[in-house]
């Protein structure tokens, strides 16, 4: 397809200013990481004072206040970064939270806060959080040349997964270091990290573009889904990781702790299975960063996705936590590579002008059916046990890489555009 990717110029290793745009890559990366960091914080803070407000059930209600927004505000927000750039929405979002965090640590001195109080709080922050991850995902393709955007994804994943490994054990620290306010502090230091790398950050963006003075919000994000919809190599890619994440993500999240507990292996299994899975996740990024030319693309990221189903499904049939250990690893290295490259081939099979509304409709599909997922897991493993909801979702990943592998689209699929 005819790209109208402005940006590029020539390959970074060409550039004259090479070390200028390995800063900014690096100040990008460390910005996204820093600001996945203080959501990690915030989630496990926000969990944490809801089980002291209103028990167990106070969690699962907390967190669904904070998911549903960011949810439904996806959408919009390709919309706000298609509008007025990347970098700029990214920053307002991290300002906006970080001004969130201080009032609500600053109320939370005063006063301790009910469960409708902490629902106000996280749809507010859930809100401006939505329109983060669109733009974000956006950025490495206005930020660098084209020849280096699947590495750079590589990177970014690897930032990624690095916030979710710190994250947590931050979070429970400072909580019980300062309890609430301990945490928010940690939370909005993170994000004030955040802020600091992204004004030093330069893209080759318009600060506003013509569109946002020619048509509406509405018919801005009619078109960008229409233009989704129109391009087979996006479109499919979206399905197939919308069906693969839905696969993934009840195993991962809401099997793990129960296959821990079937197999007797208890709270440290359970410990030991998410850190390989993890520590995996990091391997892989860090694999996709490194390697300069990737064959076949879009075959290499289906082939990673069976992989990754099949090792996952093999870890919960073995009576062996090492063993089972070492294939969710070997699953966390196949999910991160496999989501570095299609995230690289949506990036650069997409106009720039849509590619905000693209990510946004991508990163829905990632995370908009997640708790569904929930839902499925925990249902299918009481109707059927763990390991054969394992087997069940393992097989819905292996069917959509399959269908992905065959159709045209993703075969011939490749970073220079088709």
């Amino acid at each position: 397809m005819t790209s109208s990717r402005e940006y590029a110029t020539k390959p970074l290793d060409e550039n004259p200013a090479t070390s200028r745009n390995v800063g900014n890559l690096t100040r990008y990366l460390t910005a996204h990481g820093a600001s996945l960091l203080g959501d990690q914080i915030y989630f496990i803070a926000l969990a944490w004072a809801a089980k002291e407000a209103a028990g167990p059930s106070g969690v699962g209600t907390a967190l669904a206040a904070a998911s549903l927004p960011r949810a439904v505000l996806m959408l919009l927000g390709g919309v706000i970064s298609d509008r007025y750039g990347a970098r700029n929405v990214m920053l307002g979002s991290n300002i906006a939270r970080t001004v969130l965090i201080g009032l609500s640590c600053l109320w939370a001195i005063t006063q301790t806060p009910s469960l409708t109080d902490l629902c106000v709080i996280a749809v507010a922050f859930g809100s401006v959080d939505g329109v983060f991850y669109p733009a974000s995902s956006a950025m490495p393709a206005v930020l660098i040349d084209s020849s280096k955007i699947p590495q750079a994804n590589g990177l970014r994943q690897a930032a990624q997964q690095g916030a979710l490994l710190l994250g947590g054990p931050l979070g429970g620290v400072a909580l019980a270091a300062g309890g609430l306010q301990a945490a928010l502090i940690a939370n909005g230091s993170a994000l004030i990290v955040s802020i600091a790398c992204l004004l030093l950050t330069h893209t080759k963006e318009n600060a506003v573009s013509e569109v946002a003075t020619q048509v509406s919000f509405l018919q801005q994000m009619t078109e960008g889904l229409r233009y989704t919809a129109r391009n087979p190599l996006i479109l499919h890619i979206i399905l197939i990781i919308t069906i693969a994440g839905f696969g993934f993500a009840g195993p991962a999240n809401v099997g793990l702790p129960l296959l821990a507990e079937d197999k007797g292996w208890n709270a440290s299994g359970y410990g030991i299975l998410t850190g390989a899975l993890g520590a995996g996740a990091l391997i892989g990024a860090l694999v996709v960063s490194a390697v300069k030319k990737i064959p076949r693309p879009g075959v290499t990221a289906m082939m990673m996705l069976i992989i990754q189903a099949l090792c996952m499904t093999a870890a919960a049939a073995t009576p062996y936590l090492a063993l089972s250990a070492a294939l969710m690893a070997i699953t966390g290295i196949g999910l991160s590579v496999a989501s570095a490259i299609t995230m690289s081939l949506v990036q650069l099979n997409t106009d720039t002008d849509h590619l905000g509304r693209v990510m946004s409709v991508m990163t829905l599909g990632m995370v908009g059916l997640v708790p569904l997922a929930y839902i499925v897991c925990g249902w299918l493993v009481s109707a059927a046990g763990v390991t054969m909801t394992f087997v069940i979702f393992g097989l819905m990943e292996i069917g959509a890489a399959v269908i992905g592998a065959a159709l045209p689209a993703v075969r011939s699929a490749s970073y220079t555009g088709n």
